[in-house]
């Protein structure tokens, strides 16, 4: 079974920093696209994941799951005891919303775009 998490963003207080040290550290290449910063593994010729400026109510590492529909499986997490961040966030990839475990862990439930 493929891992469900699908994506990795990282909610940085100071986004050049954080990507510095990501490079120096695991040797993660970095690609500044203007919003975020891919990062990709070597070896690798797609990145798995990204900094970017943090978000209000997010920072650090955040997890994105791939869901079939974001609708309800944001409503399946709230009732399981999540709590919605920010919701229906679009992206040119799919579209996402923030929620936070009852543990206090921040994810990102992501439906992807059609054609993606």
């Amino acid at each position: 079974m493929p891992s469900p998490f699908v994506w990795f963003d990282n909610f940085a207080i100071d986004r050049s920093a954080t990507t510095e040290f990501l490079q120096r550290t695991f040797g993660w290449a970095p690609n500044d696209i203007g919003p975020m910063t891919f990062l990709t593994a070597d070896g690798q010729d797609k990145p798995f994941a990204a900094t970017t400026e943090r978000m209000e109510g997010l920072s650090g590492w955040v997890p994105y799951v791939e869901v079939d529909d974001l609708p309800k499986a944001v409503e399946e997490a709230c009732a399981n005891g999540a709590s919605v961040i920010a919701e229906n966030l679009q992206g040119p990839a799919g579209d996402a919303s923030f929620i936070r475990d009852p543990g206090g862990a921040p994810l990102a439930l992501w439906k992807r775009a059609p054609g993606m």
